[in-house]
Parts: structure tokens; sequence; C-alpha cells
């Protein structure tokens, strides 16, 4: 099977539009891909007609031109033929939105499976049922939902997969979206009836947009987590992996069997095997993001965790010095030689009264040059691996330059730096500064410990 035909079409047939019914899956999912993404769309529908101009095809045989996909949003009695009509008419992609199949039971099970033979009778690269499908800038978005009800990321190098296309919808797209974080492809995987993580793994192992994979889990089917793990290892050699487990308790294991039919693993067994093949798992949906944020940078990993956090206001620092110790990390100590030597760097003002232990405040009192000057010597330590820039821009004294200037010392060492900045359109400067030279801002300062936590767990000396 093809996945580029899935994930960079050159055509697209939407089967399913409706010339009457505009909210319909079908006519959104052609409005979108028409207007919005790159690929050439035509409509598809027994009846006939015309929308924004277009002839509607009755059926994807009638169709002229060679077509790389069809997303087919129709009822589920119907989605086997025209699948087979798209295994007959040489499309090498489909993605089903249609429900009805193995989440409903027996009947469902018997439908989904003659679906899978049918994909396998034609080489058909399927995805789905009871899915969202695909969003693959620029080239196609299957998903249902109007665009001004959703948030989209920017293109980037960090793929996502799930099982749920709410939970991708919500938790990924919208999150990653506000927080700048660049997506290749993002898939709703629905049942999985041919095509599951495993695959798509191996797709994106060779693909050259990906450098992440983040993945919401529900479980595996019958023989596919050994699969998935062979792959698994395979891809962190050189690419990241990002789990998200749901079903870990009795309830949730019940609701991922009738969600999409999958079975959870042991909790306790899935974490001790998901490290052993270089498998980040997140604890929760927020830690899915800060790891897929900081891993995108291509930052370095470090060892032990051994961390400084930089700030101007003491609260901050109190508050990430509590959130430290809990992310499995540490404050790294100064001798009295070094907190002289720092002192000694900054402006009279500050530093009667600056704090110069781990957190470092150095007060409202400091200027851009004094934050240089400390970080710098610190980036120079070697006890140190990572730093974490509390930016507290409220103060006059801290310029809208900070960002940058931070930025361009960190990178002259190589070593991980993580800022906060209050994520407000009025610091956007600061943020951009940051940002475009490899620094990731994240929007608490919980994110910004959870990032360091993710590249500790990513160094190969924890990940057995």
């Amino acid at each position: 099977m093809d996945l580029k035909k899935v994930f960079e079409p050159k055509t697209i047939a939407v089967v399913g539009v409706s010339v009457t019914n505009p909210l319909s899956p079908g006519t959104v999912i052609f409005n979108k891909n028409y207007h919005e993404m790159g690929a050439e769309t035509i409509p598809v529908n027994l009846r006939g007609g015309e929308i924004e101009g277009v002839p509607i095809y009755p059926s994807v045989l009638d169709i002229p031109d060679k077509v790389d996909l069809a997303v087919i949003a129709i009822r589920s009695d119907l989605v086997n033929p025209t699948v087979e009509e798209c295994g007959k008419a040489g499309i090498g992609g489909v993605v089903v939105i249609s429900g009805g199949f193995a989440e409903l039971g027996n009947e469902g099970v018997e439908r989904q499976n003659e679906l899978a033979k049918i994909a396998d009778e034609y080489d058909i690269a399927l995805i789905g049922p009871n899915c969202m499908g695909v969003y693959s800038p620029p080239f196609v978005d299957t998903f249902f939902l109007p665009s001004e009800r959703m948030l989209k990321p920017p293109a980037g190098n960090v793929a996502i997969i799930s099982q749920s296309g709410g939970f991708i919808v919500d938790q990924f797209l919208s999150k990653y979206a506000e927080r700048n974080i660049g997506v290749s492809v993002a898939v709703s995987i629905g049942n999985k009836a041919v095509v599951d993580e495993t695959i798509l793994m191996e797709y994106f192992l060779k693909d050259r947009r990906t450098n992440t994979v983040a993945m919401y889990l529900e479980g595996f089917k019958e023989r596919e987590g050994r699969r998935f793990l062979d792959i698994a290892g395979e891809f962190t050699k050189n690419k990241h992996l990002i789990v998200f487990r749901a079903g870990k308790t009795a309830g949730g294991q019940r609701a991922a069997m009738s969600h999409t039919s999958s079975v959870a693993a042991s909790p306790r067994l899935a974490a001790d095997i998901f490290k052993q093949y270089g498998i980040l798992e997140a604890e929760n949906e927020h830690e899915i993001v800060s790891f897929a944020k900081v891993l995108s940078f291509k930052h370095k990993t470090i060892k032990n965790g051994d961390v400084v956090a930089l700030t101007v206001s003491g609260g901050h620092g109190v508050v990430c010095a509590d959130l430290i110790p809990k992310y499995g990390l540490k404050l790294v100590e100064f001798t009295e030689e070094e907190i002289k030597e720092m002192r000694q760097m900054i402006n009279p003002s500050a530093a009667r009264i600056a704090v110069l232990n781990n957190p470092i405040d150095l007060t409202g009192s400091a200027q851009d040059i004094d934050l240089e000057k400390v970080f710098e010597y610190l980036l120079q330590l070697k006890k140190i691996e990572a730093v974490i820039v509390l930016t507290f821009p409220y103060p006059p004294t801290i310029t809208m330059q900070i960002g940058r200037r931070l930025s361009n010392i960190a990178g002259r060492y190589g070593k991980p730096v993580i800022a906060y900045v209050p994520w407000l359109s009025k610091y956007e400067i600061i943020i951009k500064g940051f940002e475009i030279n490899n620094v990731p801002v994240a929007h608490t300062i919980e994110e910004a410990v959870q990032m360091i936590k993710g590249l500790k767990m990513r160094h190969p000396k924890n990940q057995h």
C-alpha cells in the first residue's frame, strides 16, 4: 500500500457530498479541500448534480481523471461496495469517515472484516472506519469540522496519531496551534481496519517531514503490540515517539473497548516495556504537548536532570522550585564563590537584594544586561545541564528584546534552554525572539519543567 496517496494526494474524491445539506460531513470535507487545500477536489454522490459550480459524479468509476485519495462519508451499509469501486478505479488511498463497524459489535465486526478484505484485495491504504481521517498540510484535510470551528497548527515536524477523533482535535491540534507546535501530519485512525499505528510508524520513519510522533493510544488488538514495539525500537534510534495511553483503569478499558474495539494493556507492564524501547510515555494530556514541543526543537537530551532556574520574580522561582523534584529533576547548588561571582556581575541596585541560590531571583531591579551576564555564566558551568528562564517582562528595565538577546547567547553553548513567557499578544516579540533562535517557550511554569523532564527521559541512559 502507498500511504503517500493518503498524505500527499494530488487529487481527492469526496464521496457523500450533499447539495441540500451544507453541514453534512461530506459537504464540509469537500468545501474545506476545494477552497483551502492543495489537491484537486472532486465531489461524488449517487444522485449527481452540482456543487460550487463543480459537477458531481455518481460514482468514482465515472471520474475520468486519476484519483489518489477517496474520502467516504456515507451510510455504513454503502461503504464496502464503494470501497470496491475505488479499488476498481485504481484509487490507492481511502479514508472511511463513516461509523457503524466493529465498535457496534457482531454485525459491525463482520462488515469491518469484509472492508479489510476488499482493501487488501486492491492494495488500498485505508484509514478508519469510524474516524476523522487525515490533516496533512498543505495537501488534504478530511476532518469533517468547519474550519471556523477548528484551530490548525502551522506546518512542522511533529506527526500525530490518535484513535480518537475528538481527542486529536481538542487535545492535539488546538493546543499545538496555541503553542505554535508545527505538525507534519495528523491521523485519526478510528477502528484501524487496515492502517494501524505500526504501519503509520513505518511510514513516518522514512517521512522527510516528520521528526517526532505524538500518539494517543487506547490499546492494541491481538498481535498488534509486538509489531508496534519492533518498529518503535527502530523508530526511536533516530526520531522521537511520545505516547499518551488511555484505558489504564477498568472503567477506561471498558470505554476503550466500546470506543474503537481496542483492548488496553496492563498499565505497569506497558510502562516498563515502553521505556525499554525508547518510547516517552506522557502521564497526562499536558505532557503530550510539552514533550512534543521541546522535541520539535531538536535539543540535546540530558542525563541527570541538573537544572537551574533564572528569574526576576521570586514567586515564579518558588513555584518552579516546587515543581522540579516532582518531575524527577534536581536544582543545582552553588558554591559561595559562584554566588559571589554572580553578584559582582549585576547592577548595584539588583546586587543588594538579589537571591543567588537556585532558583536565582535577580529581582525587578534587574536589566537585560544583568540577565545576559548571569545567564552566560550559568551556561558555562559544567554541572548545569539545562536552564529554565522564567521571563517576567513587566518591569520596565526588561526590554522587548530580551528573548532574542538571551537566545543568541544560548545558541553558543548548545545546552537546552526553556523559557516561560506570559503567552499574551503584547509579548509576542519576546516569544518569537526566543523561538526563532531555537528556545521553546512554555505557556506555564509547569510546562517548562515538563519539557526538561522530556529531555531527561529521552536520554539513552534513562531508557533501559
